[in-house]
């Protein structure tokens, strides 16, 4: 089943970058020529995913359009550091008590 989805998939990819329209019968003939048996449910439930949808804008998210904006700097980065508090004894542990597990771990 993957190799089948997988392959409806790609046949839609090349159908959406050749510009051909994405139908169940162009999407069924570039997997025969691939070589995968494909249902025809797959195929329909998959162009109707897709119907009336642009899937190369769809991959082309964000458009890569160089570096990522630069952090805006903050109130706390221009204060200057505070001297770290003195450490803090550390409580002594209370001792465990015992608990009956009724013979679970025995």
């Amino acid at each position: 089943m993957a190799n089948q989805a997988t392959a409806v998939a790609y046949a839609a990819l090349l159908l959406a970058g050749s510009k051909t329209p994405l139908t169940v019968e162009n999407v069924e003939k570039l997997t025969k020529k691939a070589g995968v048996n494909v249902p025809s449910q797959l195929a329909t439930q998959f162009v109707r995913a897709f119907e009336g949808k642009d899937i190369i804008s769809l991959l082309s998210v964000g458009g890569g359009s160089g570096s990522a904006p630069a952090a805006q700097p903050t109130q706390a980065a221009a204060k200057p550091a505070e001297a770290p508090k003195a450490a803090e004894k550390p409580k002594d542990p209370e001792p465990e008590e015992d608990v009956d597990m009724g013979g679970l771990f025995d």
